[in-house]
């Protein structure tokens, strides 16, 4: 597998000007509001380049603008240590983008931003320079998605648009989790993720109308609604609980 191409970069860990504009974006507007960038990283607890990735994640994840998932890939687990959050589904997942974004590989610490753009996850300033692009005071999304959780614990799903080609992905993830490394590039350490996608399922085509998805099954905390162009390509629509 590729582990070779994983880039060995760190990143601050501070506070820096996106999250500070981010903060007073969302500040002025209802937490209601669905987000104006999906930011997906592909990560790995078994990969030393990607804690500076996993740690600006965490910081992005406590702003409503910026809908982060992360997805641990498979390939760099071994028979020291095997990541608790690794898929196959989030492995292919990067592979889909590689073939549609046109990369030459797969590699760890990889931030996709809307479903159209590949960074290295750890470079603080590509990502901010990304993000700060994106996320606009009149950045809309054009299909437009709701989610509300119904008082069962279920969740109503309208979607609302123009006739557009898309998918719909159901995301489901842990917002955050400590976990201790006890083997690979990592072991010994302890180390925090954040929004863990552990369950990816495609919804179908777009079309619009109101769907019923079941609650949360813990350890699961989170639900996000990914709309987008197939391959997968671009994100045309998000929303997220």
């Amino acid at each position: 597998m590729p582990k070779s191409a994983r880039v060995r970069l760190t990143g601050g860990q501070g506070s820096t000007p996106l999250v500070a504009a981010v903060l007073l974006l969302c500040a002025q507007t209802a937490t209601a509001t669905p987000p104006r960038v999906v930011a997906e990283l592909f990560t790995s607890l078994g990969c030393s380049s990607c804690p500076p990735a996993d740690a600006l994640a965490g910081r992005l994840s406590t702003n409503s603008a910026v809908l982060v998932l992360s997805y641990h890939v498979t390939y760099w687990d071994g028979p020291g240590f095997a990541d608790p959050f690794a898929s196959r589904a989030s492995t292919d997942r990067q592979y889909a983008y590689q073939r549609t974004l046109g990369e030459r590989t797969v590699f760890t610490p990889q931030l996709v931003v809307n479903g159209a753009q590949s960074l290295v996850g750890s470079r603080d300033a590509d990502v901010q320079h990304a993000l700060t692009a994106a996320v606009t005071p009149t950045a809309v999304f054009p299909v437009q998605t709701d989610l509300t959780r119904q008082p069962d614990g279920s969740f109503s799903l309208t979607l609302s648009g123009p006739e557009i080609k898309a998918d719909v992905w159901e995301l489901r993830y842990i917002r955050h989790s400590t976990t201790r490394v006890h083997g690979g590039e990592n072991g010994g350490h302890t180390l925090d993720t954040y929004n863990n996608v552990t369950h990816i399922r495609r919804l179908g085509t777009f079309k619009p109308g109101t769907l019923a998805l079941p609650p949360l099954k813990s350890p699961e905390d989170g639900l996000a609604i990914v709309v987008q162009s197939p391959g997968p390509g671009k994100v045309l629509g998000a929303a997220a609980y």
